[in-house]
This record gives structure tokens, sequence and C-alpha cells, in this order.
């Protein structure tokens, strides 16, 4: 006997929620199997990249998620959620695939330099007040860093790479407590920000002279590499801008933004972050550098948007890789040098650039908010340690003091600004 439409309809409308919740609860079972064989090793490598990836990404947006709530730095959450996820934590590796993971944590660090260029301008940067506090911010945590590693029996090397991170400054967070006080266009915030694009120039710089000098270098002999790097160097950031300037104007300039020209603006990111690397700078230099030229461009707003995907992607997984290197156990041993060196850094940072700023005629609330604004060293610090273990200049236990160095120099600082920036309005 046949079955009518309306009998047929209410049987699909009791089996149709059935189906689905068989199906889901039959993908839940799927989705912890597969889980389970990937973290305990049963599946392939070449099939365990895609459960990485996708892996470090849901971190990364519950990551986000928690900066909102947290109102903390990205950087820092997703440093931390990589020591969580660490080796020493976790007691067995989660991540197997280390040169996909390698790979992509490089092209992070090409993006993050790429974009902190990109929104640098020349004119607003290259002012007397912010030279001055730039270079005071780099001389004096420099001397400290390294002054402090040379007296507890550091090597030459190493004492140049604490004194280098020690150059880092990252005022993300400062510029986010700046603008919540609706005081963008004061003065003194414009020192920060123009103060810290030159801090980055010359702190890279310095970066590029350290990586170029052998593990058993001592001060006498370090002349030679140093004068041919500095050449390099020069050659590169003169004839590159200049060819880079005539690049945009003439090229990029001439051409529509679409998807398909915006691959040639990556081309030049890339060719600038190869030549670095070749001359012996780091590819992070030449990603800054091309990201600087392209803010002279009519097309600076569809760069940016266009560049914000490929960031949202590669930047993240950066952050976590530099976390998952961290071990614990180094950590806790070398609890005291931490907070002396993280100690150091503020201390030094307050001094060169609060220094800096009365000079330039500032007051001392706002050289006191210049100078604490400038302390964090967040991921500058974190790419001049990696580097450092990357090239096996520094060890596994020095990288990690110079990592912890930079999360408790981005936490504390912006608590002291908050209270000096009230101060400051009374």
């Amino acid at each position: 006997m046949p079955v009518s439409q309306k009998s047929f309809d209410r049987l699909a409308k009791k089996v149709y929620p059935i189906v689905l919740t068989a199906f889901f609860v039959l993908f839940i079972i799927l989705l912890i199997s597969i889980l389970r064989r990937s973290i305990f090793g049963e599946v392939e490598l070449h099939k365990y990249a895609f459960f990485e990836i996708s892996f470090l990404l849901l971190i990364a947006v519950l990551a986000e998620i928690g900066v909102i709530y947290s109102k903390q730095p990205s950087a820092i959450l997703l440093l931390l959620v990589g020591v969580i996820m660490s080796e020493s934590i976790l007691g067995f590796k989660i991540f197997r695939d280390e040169q996909l993971i390698y790979l992509f944590a490089q092209l992070g660090s090409i993006f993050l330099l790429f974009r902190v260029g990109l929104h640098s301008h020349f004119k607003s940067i290259f002012s007397k007040e912010n030279a001055i506090v730039a270079m005071l911010g780099v001389v004096v945590p420099f001397a400290g860093g390294f002054a402090y590693a040379t007296l507890t029996g550091g090597n030459f090397v190493y004492s140049m790479f604490l004194g280098a991170a020690l150059t880092a400054t990252s005022v993300g967070v400062s510029v986010a407590i700046i603008k919540e006080a609706g005081l963008m266009s004061e003065k003194f915030a414009q020192v920060i920000i123009g103060a810290a694009v030159i801090d980055d120039i010359l702190g890279l710089l310095v970066l590029s002279f350290v990586l170029n000098l052998p593990a058993d270098l001592n001060l006498a002999e370090s002349a030679l590499p140093l004068a041919k790097i500095a050449g390099a160097t020069i050659v590169f950031l003169g004839g590159g801008i200049i060819a880079g300037n005539w690049f945009v104007k003439n090229v990029l300039d001439k051409l529509e933004m679409t998807n398909a020209n915006f691959l040639i603006a990556l081309v030049l990111l890339h060719l600038y972050s190869y030549i670095a690397e070749v001359i012996g700078l780091s590819a992070i230099v030449g990603a800054f550098i091309a990201g600087l030229l392209l803010t002279n461009s009519k097309h600076i707003k569809e760069l940016e948007d266009k560049v914000y995907p490929l960031e949202t992607i590669f930047v993240p997984i950066f952050f976590i890789s530099l976390g998952l290197l961290v071990n614990l156990n180094d950590i806790i041993a070398f609890a005291w040098p931490i907070i002396i060196i993280s100690i150091i850094a503020i201390l030094t940072k307050i001094i060169g650039c609060g220094v800096g700023a009365l000079a330039s005629g500032m007051n001392r609330i706002e050289s006191a908010i210049i100078g604490f604004g400038m302390a964090p060293r967040a991921e500058v610090a974190l790419i001049v340690a990696s580097l450092g273990l990357q090239r096996a200049a520094i060890s596994q236990s020095e990288y990690a003091i110079i990592a912890a160095m930079a999360l408790l120099t981005t936490i504390f600082p912006p608590f002291v600004m908050n209270y000096l920036i009230a101060k400051r309005k009374k």
C-alpha cells in the first residue's frame, strides 16, 4: 500500500533529527580517533602536517579571543600557549613536522616585519626628537646588556646577542594604552611611535652585525667582520632604497592593485628578504625595508588590506613556535638572571629614552611615559633570540632567559604607563 505524502513528511520529520544526531556523534568519534592517532604518532608525517597547521591556527584563534578579554598583546598570549604545549610541559612533542613549522614560522617573522614597515612613515619618523630618544634607547640598553653578560662570564657573542635583544622595542601595547586614553595626537605619543621605528632600524642593524660574528670571536678580532657587514649594509640600504623608490613610483603605482599585481609587491618583499639573507643580514631586515618603501605607494591602504590575511595565517604560528622552544626547567633554574636582566632591560630604556626625551624638551612625566612606553620588548626580542638559537650562537637556556625577559618587560611597564598617564591628566 503506497505511503501518502503527509505520512512520509511526518516520518521524515522524526527521522531527520535522528540522522543529524547520528552523523554528529559519528563525526565527533572520528575526530577524537584522529586526534588520538595524530598526537600519539599513528599517522604518516605528510598527513600529520595538515593536523599540525589546523591545530596551530585553531589555537591562534582562541588566543585572539583571549586578547579581547585580557587586553594583553596577542604575541605574549601566543608565546605562553607555545610554552604550555612545549615538550618541557607535556613530556612529549605535540608537533613532529619541525621543518614545516619552522618554514611557517620564518614566513611569519617576515610578514610581521613587513607589516611594521608598512605602518611606518619617513616624514613623521626622522625628526630630531625621535632620533635622540631612539639613539639613547639603543646605546644605553645595549651597553647594559653587554656589560651584564660579560661580567657574569658570558662569551663575546652571547654578550652581543643579549645587548641586541635589549635594544629591541615593541610599542604595540604602549600605543594601545595611549589610544584608549585619547592622547594619540600628543607630542609624547608621536615620539614613542617615531622613536620605536628608528629603534627597530638601529636594532636590526645591530642584530645583523651580531649574526655575522663567529662563536669564538673576541672583541679584538671583530673589526674586519663588522667592517664587511657594515659596507654591505650601507650598499643595501642606500641602493635598495633608491631602487625600491623608483620601482614603486614607476612600476607599482602605475598598475591597479588587483590580486595579480599584489604578487608584484610580494616579489619585492621576498627579493629584499633574500638579498638581505645572502649578504649576511637577516631576512627580516629586508622585509622591513620593503615595507618601509611601500609606504610611499598610492596603494598603501590596499596593500595593508591584502597583507592582513597572510599575516593572520603565518604570524601566530611564528609566536607559538617561539614558545615551543622555551624549556620551563631552564626558566626555573635561571630565575634570578631572568629577573636581573628584566630589571636592566626596563631601567636602561627608562634612562636612555627618558633622558633623550628630557633633552628634547619634554617634561618629567612625559619623559617617564616615553621611557616606560619604550620598555616592552615582546616580539622583536623574541626574533633576536630565535635567530641566535637557529645559528647556534646562543644555547637553549640562554634563549629561555631572553624569551622570559621579553615576556616580563611587556607585562610590567604598561601598568606604570597607565598610572603616569592618569597623573599627567590631573
